[in-house]
């Protein structure tokens, strides 16, 4: 198959889609397809990926940031009152387009004016400033070769418009990816007013419907696109590469000291994905703190400080600043617990961390806060990988258990191999492969008998 992928995300840009992207690049490069990728030049990830396709393979453009009049109005917003503003971060680690102004302020004219700008001219999302860059970059970059599929990996939902439009450039069919949802994400980073939500849903459709296929990362959502879309539909979850994985440190977490290290690789969200619930935990155990330490890397301390201040557990709170990839894969390995935090609402439903299969590479036990019957509970409880709960009491009697096993065996013993087992990355775009076989054949098909 000559295979066109369209992905904003995509190493060395050290953003979780990346990784995705990249691996799927290079799995179906060694399986003898012809892969061409379009993806972004970006300013704020670090270039810490490594690029395991060639250089030719891969068509970075510019893009245009169509939010740098919020951005300035809220630069003259810090400047006139003086006050920080933190940045939210979405799902895929960018900063939100207001860049701090609608952080739990009051509806000053200045946010007005930006929510009202965001509302009007970020269609779908705040990167359609790429659309006509990745368009025209197409255009000039890949004169005499065609693909026989397009595959556009969202978010942004940019990336779903610019597949479609690039599949009847070339005539071919296309496949929507969706590692997070549209319309439906709860972590969308801005407000929708009503007048907006009713036409962005017909936008979506308008874009998906024409897709041949969908590829999402759980079944809860695939139920959902296959009732709203009715297009042949798969789940194609994230998962780890061995190679990546197997190099690291032993998986025998921190022998020979006698503190539990539980360690968190990544954002948080406060309010939704936060350590909240470990760290009342750890409140009630406070006569046995000097048994335990919790560890962040590449967490912002702004958003986990005040959380830990609350619960008076700062003494034993450790920030450590980002890390590359392969380095967070190391940390994990070496850690006594992965900690592990969704959002407890049914919201949440169906969305599933990529690191939830890193951690399970790395065979460490997971202690999970969130929804109790998500897909992330569900997977830790039937493979026996760790332990979830909010209920801090719960919680603080399981950090006991394994502070003991620590101090009778001087390490956390690793989980047995089993726990990963169907989740390589091989595996998983293995489905893929053949998922886009199917739907060409059936195009095939349908020509052949002039439907």
């Amino acid at each position: 198959m000559r295979i066109l992928l369209v992905s904003m995300y995509f190493p060395p840009y050290n953003a979780i889609g990346s990784v995705r992207a990249g691996k799927l690049a290079k799995h179906l490069l060694e399986h003898g397809h012809d892969v061409r990728i379009i993806t972004a030049e970006r300013t704020g990830p670090p270039k810490t990926l490594p690029l395991e396709v060639p250089l030719d393979r891969v068509l970075y453009t510019p893009w245009w940031d169509i939010n740098g009049i919020p951005r300035a109005l809220a630069r003259l917003r810090r400047r006139l009152f003086g006050k920080k503003q933190h940045q939210e971060t979405g799902a895929e680690g960018y900063a939100g387009p207001l860049a701090g102004l609608a952080n739990g302020q009051p509806k000053s004219i200045l946010r007005r004016i930006a929510l009202l700008y965001q509302n009007l001219f970020n269609w779908p999302d705040a990167r359609i400033g790429w659309l006509p860059f990745a368009l025209l970059g197409a255009r000039r970059r890949l004169r005499g070769w065609a693909p026989h599929i397009v595959y556009a990996s969202s978010p942004p939902p940019t990336s779903l418009i610019i597949g479609q439009c690039l599949a009847r450039r070339y005539g071919v069919p296309w496949v929507a990816e969706f590692r997070d949802r549209w319309t439906e994400d709860p972590y969308l980073d801005m407000e929708r007013p009503p007048w907006r939500q009713v036409p962005e849903r017909r936008l979506e459709r308008y874009i998906v419907s024409s897709a041949a296929g969908i590829v999402t990362v759980s079944e809860p959502w695939a139920r959902a696109f296959r009732s709203t879309y009715d297009r042949p539909t798969i789940v194609v979850t994230n998962g780890f590469d061995p190679s990546d994985i197997d190099a690291a440190d032993p998986c025998l977490g921190s022998p020979g000291s006698g503190v539990l290290r539980i360690i968190y690789t990544g954002g948080i969200y406060p309010g939704r994905r936060d350590p909240s619930a470990l760290f009342e935990a750890l409140q009630l155990l406070e006569a046995a703190c000097e048994m335990f330490r919790v560890e962040f890397y590449g967490t912002e301390e702004s958003l986990v400080a005040p959380i830990a201040a609350r619960h008076g557990v700062s003494h034993i709170i450790q920030i450590h600043p980002p890390v590359t990839y392969h380095e967070s894969l190391a940390i994990q390995r070496r850690a006594d617990i992965l900690l592990l935090m969704q959002w407890d609402d049914p919201r949440e439903q169906g969305n599933v961390p990529a690191k939830l299969f890193e951690y399970l590479a790395a065979r460490r036990p997971i202690l999970g806060l969130g929804l109790e019957d998500g897909v992330p509970a569900t997977i830790i409880r039937e493979r026996s990988a760790g332990f979830f709960s909010n209920d801090p009491h719960a919680i603080a009697r399981q950090i006991v258990a394994w502070c003991e096993a620590k101090r009778k065996a001087g390490h956390i013993a690793p989980l047995p191999d089993s726990v990963r087992a169907g989740f390589s990355r091989d595996e998983q775009f293995g489905k893929l492969e053949g998922f886009l076989l199917e739907l060409l054949g059936a195009r095939e098909d349908k020509r052949a008998s002039g439907g």
